[in-house]
């Protein structure tokens, strides 16, 4: 990798990625930097033919991008992040002399990211002066056209890598809120364990209707409040299994919330291929496990 580089000492331009492994591999497909002052300019995603992941960034002046609910301007500091073909579109506004972005262009291989960060932030966000994702998009640019990027693991190891680093922030700073849906959630993390839970419970307890709580909770969050919550004590389940080991399978089930073990070894063995039991043989060999989700949302110790 070269040194990090300012947007002023690198040339506007782009550069293309060719690449012909037949790996599942998310990479980098185009990179380039523009400095825009043309009003033709104006790309319409939902006639676009290629399909891949596009991050643009602002580095200075003023963008329009448009969704069909939504307006975003699009200011020093911002992005937006998108699958084309799609209804979006962005274009250099009236009102607006020039317009220099950054933009990346991912493999479809990547759109499991682009949703999850969707999840947490929407298509459009700003990144924090603190953040560092600006200087490792010039930095990814440099890299392109001096050719540091020469081999498809190379491009796949380097998109990847900032890709991760981009969820990572997105989870960390979410702009989607919702104070009552938030409460919801805090509600079942915090009472998972109660066998006795439903939903018209965490409804009447955060001031929804059941209809409003699923329909905002799944808007939020891209899952229902029910799924949630069984995916929360299957994983509950997987670090009592692996971090309590003199505990019974009986005796989990009950402290995730689970009315009886044999209803628990049934949801487990759908949701991982394999019982609790066999899920905690396959894993005695070591002195101590971690449990890692994909999550900054920390789930509540043991009741």
């Amino acid at each position: 990798m070269t040194n990090t580089k300012s947007s002023a000492q690198l040339p506007f331009g782009s550069v293309g990625f060719h690449i012909t492994s037949a790996l599942p591999l998310q990479t980098l497909r185009g990179i380039g930097m523009h400095h825009i002052t043309s009003h033709d300019y104006h790309w319409d995603n939902r006639v676009r033919k290629n399909s891949y992941v596009l991050l643009q960034y602002t580095i200075s002046g003023k963008g329009s991008f448009q969704t069909p609910d939504h307006t975003y301007p699009q200011q020093t500091g911002d992005l937006f992040l998108v699958q084309v073909p799609g209804d979006s579109q962005y274009s250099l506004p009236d009102d607006s002399e020039y317009w220099d972005v950054l933009y990346l262009e991912f493999s479809s291989e990547c759109l499991p990211l682009l949703y999850h960060i969707h999840l947490s932030c929407g298509p459009a966000f700003h990144l924090e002066a603190s953040s560092t994702l600006p200087e490792q998009m010039k930095q990814l640019y440099a890299d392109a056209i001096s050719n540091q990027l020469a081999s498809v693991f190379d491009n796949s190891k380097a998109a990847y890598a900032f890709l991760l680093d981009l969820a990572d922030y997105a989870l960390e700073n979410p702009a989607l809120s919702s104070p009552r849906v938030t409460l919801a959630k805090n509600y079942l993390d915090s009472n998972y364990y109660n066998t006795d839970l439903n939903l018209d419970e965490v409804a009447d307890a955060v001031g929804l209707s059941k209809y409003h709580l699923c329909r905002e909770f799944n808007h939020l969050y891209g899952i229902s409040p029910g799924k949630y919550l069984a995916n929360l004590r299957l994983q509950k389940s997987c670090a009592l299994l692996l971090q309590n080991r003199q505990h019974t399978i009986a005796e989990i089930a009950s402290m995730v919330g689970f009315s009886n073990d044999n209803y628990f070894c049934k949801v487990f063995r759908k949701a991982f291929g394999t019982t609790p039991t066999q899920y905690r043989l396959q894993n005695q060999n070591y002195d101590l496990v971690r449990v890692l989700h994909d999550s900054h949302s920390r789930v509540p110790s043991d009741k």
